[in-house]
């Protein structure tokens, strides 16, 4: 017997329109929570990545929330005020994710949310320090602390956390993730580029993992 939307367990996906995250969109699905996705808009975002996140939430007829957040700046921008920071990936933002999830706790705790659904994985670490399962286990223990629900709202769960970017892809097939609308590269080309960190890695793991990427299928 499924689940009445009102004894349904809520959760926020935090959906970028990337590859990752409609994964653990999909699998929030399985997991019959009464979703809502949200997505952050921010400086050199790719379009591209935008409009696929969107598409992505209209298709599952999920509510959508976009929030702005033009103050945040990539680290290309501001490398010369800071020369620790010349070998950080390109994507990286400082506190990047302190920011992020801590605007996702509190529409989660005004929503009674109990979950907000990330789509990190482990190969991410290495790049990105704040997508690790330690990172967010402090972050929750955090919020526990800052929100008035304490830990019934806002808990953050990473359900790729453990698994590798060719891993994701494979879960994401029998998911039946539509991996054509999702968007990874950097730029906002009618095709992606196929030569930036986040094309790489996507091209290597469609092809280790034996699938065809659909973005790539006629190259």
């Amino acid at each position: 017997m499924s689940k009445t939307a009102g004894t349904k367990i809520r959760a926020i996906v935090l959906l970028s329109g990337g590859l990752d995250s409609a994964v653990a969109l999909y699998w929030a699905k399985r997991k019959e929570y009464l979703i809502q996705t949200m997505a952050f808009s921010y400086f050199l975002r790719s379009s591209k990545e935008a409009q696929a996140a969107k598409k992505i939430a209209t298709m599952n007829r999920l509510p959508y929330k976009e929030i702005n957040l033009d103050f945040l700046k990539e680290i290309e921008d501001s490398k010369t005020r800071n020369p620790l920071l010349k070998k950080a990936e390109s994507a990286y933002i400082p506190s990047r994710n302190v920011i992020f999830y801590g605007i996702a706790t509190s529409f989660a705790e005004i929503a009674d949310a109990k979950y907000i659904i990330a789509g990190h994985n482990n190969d991410d670490v290495e790049n990105f320090p704040d997508s690790s399962i330690p990172f967010f286990d402090h972050f929750n223990a955090t919020t526990k602390m800052g929100l008035f629900t304490g830990d019934r709202t806002g808990r953050i769960v990473l359900p790729l956390g453990r698994l590798s970017k060719v891993e994701v892809i494979k879960l994401g097939a029998k998911l039946g993730v539509p991996f054509e609308v999702t968007w990874s590269c950097y730029r906002s080309s009618e095709q992606p580029c196929g030569r930036c960190h986040s094309c790489s890695l996507r091209m290597s793991a469609f092809a280790e993992a034996g699938i065809t990427d659909p973005l790539l299928r006629d190259k």
